[in-house]
């Protein structure tokens, strides 16, 4: 047993390092062999990559947990949630760069073979991108075509008015919004997604997805991918957990939302980059869920281990104020392991700049870099600077000096957070130098080997590069564990055809 506490792959996400090792010492800590064998599980699941089957395993642990071990349960599910919704977070990213090439690609062919539905599904990827004004010209012109069903058009007419509304055209939105009135699950559940984005009584919204997802259940009839994300939206928005997670366990996160077949022998599946992006939503939901009642508990270890991931996956989600003030109360308290506490500094830096205070910030961040940080350490600081899009030389510069004298596992990380950083900077061939570097060559594409969000964002590099098969090799790999990355397949084949000009030189892995 004491060897499976240090065999946590140390190229792994902030969660894999010092805190994993801390957390399985809590949970087999007073812990009956019974309860240990599905936490351990869990947690060698996590161990290797494998997030979802890790959160089934645990969640369907649960309930029959006895009350002393819940909390430590509760630890391990938020901490894997976590995971989970910073590896959506990326991979949906992935999907709105490819999606938006292919869309573009697509609507540039003309004549019979053109697409019809690539004019609405670029202004979806627009609208998700944040450009409403550019996605309400798309939705504009998919209506005025008027050749799509009843169903495309009431689609096009609720993201219209979303985009209106975000532009300040209320008025127009809800004139909009007042004609679509289709009972049809895709279109009721998207009508109250999309009132719910913009934040018009979200209890109304719940009830009108609860009685649309009652109906579907008790008919027997099999839920749409366009109504099963448009449900999970809401329903994490809403908190509802357990109702999110029936919805995902029954889902087929890999059927696309539309099939169109211009001209014989042509086919073309269109995905909605929304359905990666409402997961990530949900799982750091849940991952505040499962933390917020693990650190309730009265066992001071887990209660601060759960501080600590809690500070994290508020910060995640989008919460600086309630991140800052877990965090401050988790840092000032005695006897927290050094390391651990410098990660929490690096959140707590950003949380001051999100906050207003920049020179805060960069003054936690000159600490932490004077104090001779680790390569996990510098890896955390230069990643929280690429994630709010801070461009700080000295970090970079100090990242890549330490990289260059290191070697193996300790520093697959910084060299993961600097090819990430030459990413953003679209240096594409060094991004792909610096995260081959942190990629385990004998196992290059296997998730139990290697830390998906190197893989994600290195598959983002080499689709850049138009190195395509290099690339769906990746994404088909990951596919086997999360099912929904098939629409960035899709759309990175559909891109490589068309550079190719030829429908037989690349194919679905």
């Amino acid at each position: 047993m004491g060897n499976f506490f240090f065999n946590f792959n140390s190229m792994g996400t902030l969660m894999k390092k010092l805190g994993s090792i801390l957390l399985l010492t809590v949970i087999l800590t007073g812990t009956s062999h019974a309860a240990i064998d599905p936490l351990k599980r869990g947690l060698q699941l996590y161990k290797k990559n494998h997030y979802e089957d890790a959160i089934r395993l645990l969640y369907g642990y649960l309930p029959a947990a006895e009350n002393h071990h819940q909390a430590k349960t509760n630890l391990g599910l938020g901490m894997i949630c976590l995971a989970n919704a910073r590896l959506y977070r990326d991979l949906y990213q992935a999907a709105l760069e490819t999606n938006l090439d292919y869309f573009k690609r697509l609507l540039a062919v003309k004549g019979p073979s053109a697409s019809q539905m690539a004019t609405l599904y670029m202004g979806l990827a627009l609208l998700e991108d944040g450009k409403p004004s550019d996605a309400a010209g798309f939705f504009h012109n998919f209506l005025a075509d008027r050749s799509g069903n009843t169903g495309d058009l009431d689609l096009a007419r609720i993201n219209l008015a979303t985009a209106l509304y975000l532009q300040n055209e209320t008025d127009q939105a809800h004139k909009l919004w007042s004609k679509v009135t289709s009972d049809q699950p895709s279109i009721a559940t998207a009508l109250a997604a999309a009132y719910r984005r913009v934040g018009i009584d979200g209890k109304k919204q719940l009830a009108v997805c609860q009685r649309v997802w009652d109906r579907l259940r008790h008919s027997g009839q099999a839920p749409s991918i366009q109504t099963i994300s448009n449900l999970i939206y809401v329903y994490a928005k809403e908190g509802r957990i357990d109702e999110t997670f029936e919805l995902i366990m029954k889902a087929d996160l890999i059927a696309f939302f539309h099939e169109e077949v211009p001209v014989k022998n042509k086919v073309i599946r269109f995905y909605d980059a929304a359905l990666l992006g409402n997961l990530s939503l949900f799982y750091g939901t849940a991952s505040l869920n499962f933390l917020q009642k693990a650190g309730s508990a009265p066992d001071s270890k887990i209660s601060r281990m759960a501080q600590y991931y809690l500070g994290q996956a508020y910060g995640v989600t989008g919460d600086p104020v309630q991140s800052a003030r877990v965090l401050s109360a988790f840092i000032s308290a005695p006897g927290n392991p050094p390391g651990l506490a410098k990660k929490a500094g690096v959140r707590q830096a950003f949380n001051q700049y999100l906050l207003g205070d920049a020179a805060a910030a960069k003054e936690q961040l000159n600490t932490l870099l004077q104090s001779e940080p680790s390569p996990n350490l510098m890896a955390d600081m230069l990643l929280a600077c690429i994630e709010y899009k801070w461009d700080a030389p000295e970090i970079v510069i100090q990242a890549s000096a330490m990289a260059q004298k290191g070697h193996g596992r300790p520093f697959i990380r910084i060299n993961f957070a600097l090819g990430k950083y030459y990413l953003w900077k679209q240096n594409f061939a060094k991004a792909v130098e610096y995260m081959e570097a942190g990629r385990d060559k004998s196992n290059k594409n296997r998730i139990e080997f290697n830390d998906p969000l190197i893989l994600v964002n290195l598959a983002q590099a080499y689709g850049r590069t138009k190195q395509f098969s290099e690339a769906l090799e990746i994404f088909f790999e990951m596919s086997k564990q999360f099912p929904a990355v098939r629409q960035i397949q899709v759309a990175l084949q559909g891109v490589y055809i068309i550079e190719q000009k030829s429908a037989g030189d690349v194919k679905i892995f």
